[in-house]
């Protein structure tokens, strides 16, 4: 520790402090153990403790077995890991002003941990970035840990740290391939998190569309949805590999509105284990194109679902556009071919083919789900990766934008990626030097490492 203050000192010793002119503050130090520096835009140098300003313009500096918690304006909290340097390049935070915030940080060696503030979730989405090595991470309310990994820095730690046990991350079954208005996706726990371009789905998720909003999901064996405005569906279960088909199963289920939908391989090689309900109604698949509903009687949980020949919509059915499909009730089925619909009967509950298409059903003005490019190999590739020369990133929550030159990789929850300025890929697992790192798990996880927002949205004090 004193061979790093020394060579501070000897590097910035002979500044003229008297040229010094006043620096905006954009934060402070909230926790020190070990060593951390400033290095200032006039050239000096300064020995930060807690409480510490930090100012625009800063490289900060961790020595060797050194941790540091900084806390921006903003409420964005960072804690920085040993031997790293991170440079405040720009930063603009007016409490009253949301369309003038700006962020732009940039790793220049080892690591840090962040929980973003009221920057990127007010005004301008892209106003958080962080840059590394030739790459441009953009965040949208995110909790996310980057590295920057030398020829061996990382290599060497990977092989000398004993691996630690963790609990394999769910795997994104699904991801959000075109988006139009606001989408959400609840978890198996109650969670809720906004969905954007690129997000990950996840088995268990209930997505929901919004009013004037849909958005087209691509699952792993290529097949797709798209659900309408005012809809609520549930991945159920989502089992899929494509060296292992005979294990394949696919259960999904529309709570209510309305979902089109192009089955993929388990719809198409395994029948039997690809099952769509809407409500007491099952959808049976033969490799089809087809709309979904689930309205008034039907979303509301009703025990009589059915609808009407005079408004087929208000209810449950199904109208094919490709293949073929059986709508089944607990009294019996009806096979529905191209161009025709079928409902469950409000009087008998009989499932029954739909007398006279009304237009509503025909010309459905939502996109189909196949009519978005993109195909399912490229969408969901994983690589894996453990300590390469490059910019690792891993997502705790919320969405991360990696980009390098030409290439562009939208990273969700519990998702990782690398970029090393040639490549730019998401990771089939989040290498070790990313998750056993102890320290800095234990700071992450205490209270002061909460972000520093409110339940209302609003910046509050330390």
């Amino acid at each position: 520790m004193k061979n790093f203050f020394l060579l501070w000192g000897l590097m910035f010793g002979m500044a003229l402090s008297d040229v010094i002119s006043a620096a905006e503050v954009v934060g402070n130090v909230r926790f020190v153990s070990g060593g951390l520096m400033a290095q200032r835009v006039d050239g000096t140098a300064k020995v930060m403790g807690a409480k510490a300003d930090v100012q625009l313009g800063d490289m900060l500096v961790t020595a060797s077995d050194s941790y540091a918690q900084v806390v921006m304006n903003d409420g964005t909290k960072m804690i920085l890991r040993p031997n790293s340097n991170l440079k405040i390049e720009g930063y603009q935070f007016n409490q009253q002003d949301p369309k003038s915030d700006s962020a732009i940080f940039r790793l220049l060696k080892g690591g840090f941990r962040t929980v973003t503030g009221l920057i990127g979730k007010r005004g301008n989405p892209d106003a958080y970035k962080l840059r590394s090595s030739g790459a441009t991470i953009g965040i949208r309310g995110t909790d996310f840990t980057s590295r920057l990994c030398g020829a061996t820095d990382c290599l060497d730690e990977a092989l000398k740290t004993p691996a630690k046990k963790i609990t394999p991350a769910p795997k994104a079954v699904g991801r959000v391939m075109q988006i139009q208005g606001e989408m959400s996706a609840k978890d198996v726990s109650g969670k809720v998190r906004k969905l954007t371009l690129g997000s990950p789905v996840f088995e268990g998720d209930t997505l929901q569309a919004a009013a004037q909003s849909n958005g087209v999901v691509m699952f792993r064996d290529g097949g797709r949805i798209t659900l309408q405005q005012n809809s609520d569906f549930v991945v159920e279960a989502f089992k899929y590999d494509k060296n292992n088909a005979g294990q394949d199963n696919i259960a999904l289920r529309l709570l209510k509105g309305g979902v089109r939908v192009v089955t993929g391989l388990i719809g198409h090689v395994n029948h039997d284990n690809y099952k769509f309900r809407l409500s007491g109604a099952t959808i049976g698949i033969r490799g089809t194109g087809f709309d979904a509903w689930c309205n008034g009687p039907c979303a509301d949980g009703s025990a009589n679902f059915g609808a009407t020949q005079e408004n087929p919509l208000a209810g449950a059915g199904v109208f094919v556009w490709s293949g073929e499909v059986a709508l089944m009730s607990a009294t019996g089925s009806v096979n529905v071919s191209v161009n025709q619909a079928a409902i469950i009967s409000r009087e008998t509950g009989n499932a029954v083919q739909v007398n006279s298409l009304p237009d509503s059903i025909k010309n459905n003005p939502v996109p189909k789900p196949d009519s978005v490019s993109g195909d399912a190999e490229s969408t969901f590739e994983e690589v894996p990766r453990n300590g390469e020369a490059g910019v690792y990133v891993s997502v705790h929550e919320g969405q991360v934008i990696l980009e390098n030159g030409g290439s562009r990789l939208d990273l969700g929850q519990n998702e990782s990626g690398f970029t090393d300025g040639a490549v730019t890929t998401r990771l089939s697992d989040t290498p070790q030097f990313l998750l056993r790192d102890n320290k800095l798990d234990q700071i992450g996880k205490s209270s002061m490492f909460n972000s520093g927002i409110n339940s209302n949205g609003c910046l509050v004090a330390p």
